[in-house]
């Protein structure tokens, strides 16, 4: 594996968007029957990472380009859980790894600095991690699904910017759109955020989407809409646009087999102004949105217009300082302007079928955002369906309309929350 090797496509723009304030951070979870024991998880963590060197690095400065070089250390260290998960990465902490590892109880948690992978690949980090652990407990795990064979070596295919290998489209698509609706509240102290999670049977929630034609993430995206835009018309202010952004994997379109970032950011936007839409009717705006965008040629055009900062000749030149105030002027303009909220589904997380009488369940979470709030993310392990809500707001209006929006609509829910 090399000694160094550049940000992909994705990553470029996080770490001039690393404030004091904000990172772009987000978490995995496995939760085991048993209580874990630190020792044995460091262990582990040694043991898993030459498996990974996607993660075994720190970043560095270059004078054009940030790039990512091997870290000299063998692990970060594995720390108890914190109550501000997700907080900002400093580049000189945590032995310059880019990921930190936690427990409580019998939770391991893995936060991860987008820069280096997304949910799917922290998704394959954390799971390798607790097979091992639990191989070391005296389990025997073998690989499989989201579980990798440490006796194999990384392959090149893994750690390649899939972004650079397959954007070649001679079509332009039109980037960015109008300022949209924001839900306001009050804001949590710096880096502290409300955690909601709701576990729900995933037969029972796709026997209510199935009939009506569309998938769970459409259905969930629907009910995210409806609470904004009653929210927003509750206000009684100017009606703006509502836009929920939905992170897909490109891997299966593309076919891909990359451990680093590989997704890309769909729109779904409704314009209240337009006049009174049923629930029914968002579905249907979802659906249609969703599904024209969620094509491999439009994608690729995605990718295509993402790739122009890194080839145009001029922003080559340019310092990486210069570049740096760009992307934080643009993100303090722009960012999160756009997008009213965000739900970020993982799917179904396949694990070899011995370790399944160990694991409880598995938790996706975004970081909080700068404005948005209750941001969600979705994973299924076997019939459990988790949806967590990471909030910078002290409100939790959000998320409890959303679950019991569910349980009118007959699917249990159990609630999981850090708030009191």
């Amino acid at each position: 594996m090399p000694e160094w090797f550049r940000l992909d496509n994705a990553a470029t723009i996080f770490p001039g968007q690393n404030t004091g304030a904000w990172s772009n951070i987000f978490r995995f979870c496995v939760e085991l029957k048993e209580n874990i024991d630190p020792a044995v998880l460091e262990t582990a963590l040694k043991t898993v990472m030459p498996r990974f060197p996607g993660f075994d690095v720190m970043i560095k400065r270059g004078l054009f380009w940030y790039y990512f070089e091997k870290n000299p250390n063998t692990a970060p260290d594995v720390c108890p859980d914190i109550s501000n998960p997700c907080h900002r990465v400093k580049f000189n902490e945590n032995k310059r790894f880019l990921f930190r590892v936690y427990y409580h109880g019998g939770r391991l948690s893995v936060d991860t600095y987008h820069a280096i992978t997304d949910g799917h690949g922290a998704a394959v980090f954390t799971c390798t991690l607790a097979a091992e652990y639990l191989r070391l407990r005296g389990a025997d795990i073998p690989a499989g699904g989201f579980v990798l064979d440490l006796s194999e070596k990384p392959s090149a295919e893994e750690i390649e910017d899939s972004f650079r290998k397959n954007a070649n489209s001679r079509g332009k698509l039109k980037r960015g759109g109008r300022f949209v609706y924001h839900a306001k509240g009050t804001k949590l102290p710096r880096h502290m955020l409300s955690i909601t999670s709701g576990i729900v049977d995933f037969d029972k929630l796709h026997s209510l989407t199935k009939p009506l034609g569309v998938t769970v993430t459409e259905y969930l995206a629907a009910i995210l809409l409806d609470i904004h835009i009653r929210k927003q018309r509750a206000e009684k202010r100017k009606q703006k646009e509502v836009c929920i952004q939905i992170p897909v994997d490109l891997r299966r379109a593309f076919n891909s087999s990359t451990m680093r970032n590989f997704t890309l950011c769909l729109r779904v936007v409704v314009d209240p102004n337009l006049g009174e839409y049923t629930f029914e009717e968002l579905l249907n705006q979802v659906a249609l949105q969703l599904r024209l965008a969620n094509d491999p040629k439009k994608l690729n055009a995605m990718m295509t217009a993402n790739m122009g900062i890194e080839r145009n000749p001029f922003l080559k030149a340019m310092p990486l300082p210069v570049k740096n105030i760009g992307i934080g002027i643009s993100f303090l303009i722009t960012g999160e302007q756009t997008t009213t909220s965000l739900l970020t589904n993982l799917g179904k997380v396949t694990l070899p079928a011995e370790m399944e009488p160990y694991v409880e369940k598995l938790m996706f979470m975004p970081g909080p955002g700068m404005r948005n709030g209750a941001r969600c993310g979705v994973t299924t392990y076997g019939n459990k369906l988790v949806v967590t809500f990471a909030d910078l707001y002290e409100e939790t209006d959000i998320e409890r309309e959303f679950f019991t929006f569910l349980v009118r609509n007959g699917v249990h829910v159990k609630i999981e929350s850090n708030r009191n």
